[in-house]
């Protein structure tokens, strides 16, 4: 921790996970539009090296002209906004724990009691069948309120058994505890390497109903206009490509499982269709 957190109250939290369950990079980038939009500043953080892989995840370090000048273990990071008007929420990023969840889920819980949250919504993203400006966004819920933000938001109600995300098993332990918690889902085309701005606008969108603030984001829109440009010219130098996301299109597809591992095998990089610019040396 970074500071004793006894004097905090914050009622609300956001989480977003990178990782296993962050398809598209989802998570990172729901997160650097919330600190573009609203300035934050770090309030605690709550040490993960015992429960990220050691292997992928390691310490960050700052050397300077030869000396060690910061070291910082793998951590979940709490983010509050420096505007006393919305200060009733935290953001928290990190990576997901792979590894002693338990351990995790205490120290978390514990953080959450402490500052008196009652409201939780955690953020979890997956590659889907589905056309590249179409936005479905499904949930899991742990009590009548939360079930009723789904509907607010217009998310379908998730249907899954299997595996389960850790997003999941912080659903599990505040469960019978005065806590409203949500795990949304956002599905990504499985086509596209990145989440695009239309899918992040929406989230956007909810995120700023849960925290209560009003955000500005038609430069979303701007570059999601720019970005669907972009998809439809590479599509139009891949036929059998742009046929088969026609066919999601006029048939649909079933949702992917909620707690399935993203099939990041089956996604293709659109950027590999880009032409490249002709060296003047080639020949016609």
């Amino acid at each position: 921790m970074m500071e004793p957190t006894d004097t905090l109250h914050i009622p609300k939290m956001f989480v977003v996970l990178k990782g296993w369950a962050d398809a598209g990079g989802m998570a990172q980038a729901v997160f650097d539009r919330i600190r573009k939009k609203l300035p934050c500043r770090i309030i605690a953080r709550l040490d993960t090296d015992v429960s990220v892989h050691g292997a992928e995840h390691r310490p960050q370090i700052l050397v300077q002209h030869g000396v060690l000048k910061e070291f910082q273990w793998p951590a979940l990071e709490f983010y509050r906004p420096e505007d006393p008007a919305h200060q009733d929420v935290v953001f928290a990023v990190g990576w997901e724990p792979v590894a002693q969840w338990r351990l995790f889920l205490k120290d978390f819980v514990s953080l959450l009691e402490s500052w008196g949250c009652r409201h939780l919504l955690l953020l979890g993203s997956l590659y889907d069948q589905i056309f590249y400006d179409e936005i479905r966004l499904s949930g899991v819920a742990v009590d009548a309120a939360g079930y009723n933000w789904l509907r607010r938001w217009e998310c379908q109600f998730a249907e899954y058994a299997g595996p389960a995300a850790i997003h999941s098993a912080i659903l599990n332990e505040v469960r019978g505890r005065p806590v409203t918690a949500v795990n949304l889902w956002a599905h990504v085309p499985f086509y596209l390497k990145d989440a695009h701005e239309l899918l992040v606008h929406r989230v956007m969108e909810i995120v700023g109903d849960f925290a209560g603030i009003l955000w500005n984001l038609d430069d979303l829109l701007a570059e999601w206009k720019n970005r669907e440009r972009e998809i439809e010219e590479i599509l139009s130098q891949d036929p059998s490509l742009r046929e088969q996301i026609r066919a999601l299109k006029k048939h649909g597809a079933p949702p992917a499982p909620k707690d399935a591992k993203p099939a990041r095998g089956e996604v293709i990089d659109l950027r590999r269709f880009q032409k490249k610019p002709k060296d003047e040396n080639d020949s016609a």
